[in-house]
């Protein structure tokens, strides 16, 4: 870095777009969420249960008890989907029929991504970064996973996520419903035979199960041991549920004096989100602001300096006596709480060319560009490589959405018709006919795609930061899964983004 660029970095605590108050908070939270994590960690372990007799006739973790190491089960074969859940399950017991569903939805995002499936599966982790995964069960213990409409995920991935969607059932997290109310994953029986005892989130409290095994995997302890289940007849880790974690912003003076947030409010959601719609200045004149994340070990991040960025704008916004952000003309005609929805998983019910136009109006947007560039700064692809965003926006055209006689493509009038009649998004609404809204659009994403394309290339220039390596998506040796992806031989994404003839309107959302 030229000794110019080191005086100007010097001088200000943003620069090309970087804030550095930010990421001083960024790092503050991270710290203490995960510290307060800890310590209710501890309490739970410390009031385990600390005698259990397992399905193999040993006794499970205690300081009064020998540990017996269980007799070794063979490896369960890799094509066995089989699964003890058999329904999900609201959380609301008014909804559906008696309350039980067959069909979920998860954001691969909320996944945790174990060792071993980064292992078998290499790239998972941003090969499958905002896809939305429908999940269904045959009330018989299958169980069957796919991209939802709207979203593509790479074949090869496949067995891998399965094992994670059913460690996300074993651990107790939610899913949700087409409408986004929250679910459970259960077993026909009415309380689990897991073999162990364990901490059931939903619960809020240590089960007592004396008998069974994991997954019907009679104490297979596979999956690197993720979470701490696994070896000893499939061992439950302690999981602490946290609702909702407060932060005294002027117990930390030193970032207080640069963005002054009186209170951070954090509360544990399967969403990752800066809530404008409540943050800013209370009666009091206190500036309070609120965040909804998953509250966990991994708390932090990429992930929390770019919600953190969008709550640096409104606060500045807000204390030169602007608009905040929920009152912007964004958030007005384009960004509204139906628009949200769309974002989040509701486009997968419309034309799949008007979900990925949704995608991109939602990654283009002034409200979300100064926070992606936050992103970049990291190198952090898990929101998707936003330079080729940009470069995509640029390269939009109406003409690729029409048949060859200038026509809206098949479907395509009249899915854009149920979307303006059932969501409140006033821009859309001003274009009865999809062409026009398609020729307005491309002039708006070729603007906005050079717009971000200028200031991701200044910010890199300024701090230095070049562009990452392209990463391979695609595994190049052969392993244990060839014999069900024998056809798939990997290459560079590099390759795939130099070749034009890909599809310019498909784009992953990066949640």
């Amino acid at each position: 870095m030229s000794n110019v660029k080191k005086i100007i970095k010097n001088l200000l605590v943003e620069v090309a777009g970087i804030s550095f108050e930010v990421r001083k908070w960024s790092q503050i939270l991270e710290d203490r969420v995960r510290e307060v994590y800890a310590e209710e960690k501890k309490k739970l372990e410390d009031e385990r249960p600390k005698t259990k007799t397992s399905s193999w006739g040993g006794s499970y973790w205690g300081d009064d008890v020998e540990i017996t190491e269980p007799k070794k089960e063979p490896e369960p074969e890799i094509d066995n989907y089989g699964s003890e859940f058999t329904h999900f399950k609201y959380e609301d017991l008014s909804q559906g029929d008696e309350g039980i569903t067959d069909t979920a939805y998860i954001y691969a995002d909320e996944l945790y991504i174990t060792p071993d499936a980064m292992d078998d599966c290499p790239g998972i982790n941003k090969g499958i970064s905002g896809v939305l995964l429908k999940v269904d069960l045959d009330g018989e213990g299958g169980i069957d996973v796919e991209a939802a409409q709207g979203s593509t995920m790479d074949a090869s991935f496949e067995v891998c996520v399965i094992e994670l969607v059913e460690d996300h059932m074993v651990m107790g997290n939610s899913f949700y419903d087409i409408n986004y109310k929250i679910l459970y994953a259960e077993r026909e029986e009415e309380s689990p035979d897991w073999g162990f005892p364990y901490y059931s989130k939903k619960d809020k409290k240590w089960g007592d199960y004396s008998s069974g095994g994991y997954g019907g995997y009679g104490g297979y302890g596979g999956y690197g041991g993720y979470g701490g289940y696994g070896g000893y007849g499939g061992f439950y880790a302690t999981t602490p549920t946290i609702e909702k974690i407060e932060i005294n912003g002027e117990d930390y003076p030193d970032a207080y004096k640069d963005f002054k947030v009186d209170k951070w409010i954090i509360t544990d959601s399967y969403r990752t989100e800066y809530d404008h719609w409540k943050s800013g200045y209370d009666d009091e004149g206190k500036y309070i602001v609120y965040l909804n994340m998953g509250i966990d070990s991994t708390f932090g991040g990429s992930a929390l300096t770019h919600e953190i960025k969008h709550a640096y704008d409104d606060w500045n916004r807000m204390r030169h006596g602007g608009k905040p952000i929920r009152d912007s003309w964004e958030i007005k005609n384009i960004y509204t709480k139906d628009f949200e929805k769309l974002v989040l998983g509701g486009s997968f019910n419309l034309n799949q060319m008007l979900a990925s136009i949704i995608k991109y109006y939602y990654l283009g947007s002034n409200l979300e560009t100064p926070a992606y560039l936050e992103n970049e700064y990291d190198n952090v692809s898990f929101m998707g490589n936003y330079r080729e965003t940009a470069k995509k926006m640029m390269k939009f055209k109406a003409s690729n959405f029409t048949d060859k006689r200038g026509n809206p493509a098949k479907g395509l009038q009249q899915s854009w018709n149920k979307l303006i009649k059932e969501y409140d998004i006033p821009l859309f609404r001003k274009f009865e006919n999809v062409l026009d809204f398609l020729k307005y659009t491309e002039k708006y994403f070729n603007k906005r795609g050079k717009n971000i394309l200028r200031r991701i290339d200044k910010m890199r220039y300024v701090h230095d930061k070049p562009a990452p390596e392209p990463v391979k998506s695609w595994y190049d040796k052969p392993g244990k899964y060839d014999k069900y992806f024998k056809d798939k031989r990997w290459t560079s994404d590099k390759n795939k983004d130099d070749d034009d003839t890909d599809d310019s309107n498909q784009l992953k959302l990066p949640f």
